[in-house]
């Protein structure tokens, strides 16, 4: 007898949403509790940490099957960059506090330009949660208008993340292609956050350029830069 095969995609998909949903309601319960418990204890502050940073992983994977399935709406709207910034450090300030990391932003007051205000949120979001893990105790935001090359007048904007830590591994600098993420099993890491990083950079697309990430070390505060760049 044949067996219909199974649609893994679909199935997972599906799967996926029902965690969310739970991860959600978990999350929700945990900022409860923290509230009415001692928040200057630093299990609290893990706890929320954790439960916030699989309910995003969840969240990515979600958008990336919408994004393979063509079913994802994509909404690429002008955006004021220091309302958005200041917005996304408002909500990854209670996973700050309790590890003693302060985030400064400087963005022009009068910086837009036009993306998907949900997906660079979610980029973003992501990539803070993980750089607070390796920074001594300030990661800096900041974004700007650049000029593509010398030769064209094409601008984009550059949105940058550092942290005062330890930097990324060598082997990660420079441009990132999604298909070269890998995991890396002594650190446990899949890469997730990253391909994802790079996968909606390049969603943006514009005049026949798209989106790119790059990552440097050294930079304002001497430790890893994440650099999303949008055309």
């Amino acid at each position: 007898m044949m067996r219909d095969s199974i649609d893994f995609s679909t199935v997972l998909a599906a799967s996926v949403h029902d965690m969310k949903n739970s991860i959600g309601m978990l999350v929700h319960l945990v900022d409860e509790l923290s509230a009415e418990l001692d928040q200057t204890n630093p299990r609290c502050g893990q706890l929320q940490f954790e439960a916030a940073r699989l309910n995003n992983y969840l969240i990515q994977l979600m958008t990336l099957y919408k994004l393979e399935q063509q079913q994802y709406r994509f909404s690429q709207d002008e955006v004021y960059l220091d309302e958005f910034i200041e917005d996304l450090v408002l909500m990854n300030q209670p996973l700050l506090a309790p590890r003693g990391v302060v985030i400064e932003q400087q963005v022009p007051s009068d910086l837009s330009w036009d993306f998907d205000a949900a997906l660079v949120q979610g980029v973003l979001g992501n990539i803070l949660t993980n750089l607070i893990r390796y920074a001594n105790g300030k990661v800096q935001v900041t974004a700007e208008n650049v000029q593509v090359s010398a030769d064209t007048a094409a601008e984009g904007l550059v949105i940058r993340v550092e942290d005062d830590g330890r930097g990324f591994p060598e082997r990660m600098l420079g441009r990132l292609e999604g298909e070269a993420m890998g995991v890396d099993f002594i650190s446990g890491s899949t890469g997730f956050g990253l391909y994802f990083a790079v996968k909606v950079a390049a969603a943006h697309q514009r005049e026949g350029r798209s989106g790119e990430v790059r990552l440097s070390n050294g930079g304002s505060l001497g430790g890893g830069c994440f650099e999303l760049y949008l055309p």
